[in-house]
């Protein structure tokens, strides 16, 4: 039985092709867990953050969270 590798800290380069799981907006949001990846815009991660309850549960599923919003506020900003 062969163990799963776990690469944390490992980034990944989210491009205009990653689109959110919950709607088509670009994902700016990467959640790691063992059993695969799931990307969220950041309307739906901030969301997901204001509800303890649905924070606890990505928690649990999650190994790293890679949080690229900021790089949504550089864009609007002109920067």
């Amino acid at each position: 039985m062969s163990e799963a590798v776990i690469e944390k800290g490992k980034t990944t380069e989210l491009t205009g092709h990653d689109q959110c799981d919950q709607c088509v907006s670009q994902a700016y949001v990467v959640v790691k867990g063992i059993t695969g990846e799931l990307f969220f815009c950041a309307h739906h991660f901030t969301k997901i953050e204001g509800d303890p309850e649905a924070y606890a549960k990505l928690e649990a599923f999650s190994y790293d969270i890679q949080d690229n919003r900021q790089d949504l506020s550089d864009k609007r900003s002109g920067i």
